[in-house]
């Protein structure tokens, strides 16, 4: 489960990229998105708020993990613990995860990646085409957040952290276009 909140965090990393116009390499690594310092951010800013449960116990790993030094430790398999506290997974639709284009199938290509670098290349080359048919910036903004909703509502993914902990992030990144898209979607999956 955790590896896969990290693969669910970087794919939608990818597809915010892509909706940007940006292509991601082979490699998987996403210019101007550092996972390793976008959860501690995440994590830091989720503990308080009506979001109840879940945000309890994001407080609780991030207030564990940076006494026990993981917030500065990029071991993969920390952070994807990390990970795992913020996004949780419910039941998929199962015509959801059959879809394969527009919004419904990059969330399929997302929920659908294994986070290696070429499935991490192919939801931002796939982003990157749906990004094209947008009239405009509102328009692209609307389609992130679409994304966001069509995580939530078809494939069960919940978020932990809620509006403070996405608005953390403008603390550690760059403020373009990239970062907005990216909140826009995490914005989608609070609802």
């Amino acid at each position: 489960m955790a590896s896969n909140a990290l693969s669910i965090l970087t794919g939608i990393g990818a597809a915010a990229a892509g909706l940007a116009g940006e292509k991601v390499a082979k490699n998987g690594s996403i210019p101007g998105l550092d996972i390793a310092t976008i959860l501690p951010a995440l994590l830091g800013q989720s503990g308080g708020g009506a979001a109840g449960g879940i945000v309890g116990k994001v407080a609780s790993v991030a207030s564990v993990a940076s006494k026990v030094g993981l917030l500065n430790n990029s071991k993969m398999g920390n952070i994807a613990e990390l990970a795992g506290s913020l996004f949780s997974i419910g039941k998929a639709d199962s015509k959801a995860s059959k879809a394969t284009d527009g919004i419904a199938g990059l969330a399929a290509a997302i929920m659908g990646g294994d986070g290696s670098g070429s499935a991490i290349a192919s939801i931002a080359s796939m982003a990157l085409g749906l990004g094209k048919t947008a009239k405009n910036e509102k328009s692209l903004s609307g389609m992130a957040s679409d994304l966001g909703k069509t995580l939530a509502s078809q494939f069960g993914v919940s978020f932990g952290g809620a509006a403070p902990a996405v608005n953390a992030l403008d603390n550690v990144m760059e403020n373009d276009k990239k970062t907005d898209l990216f909140k826009s979607i995490l914005k989608g999956i609070v609802g």
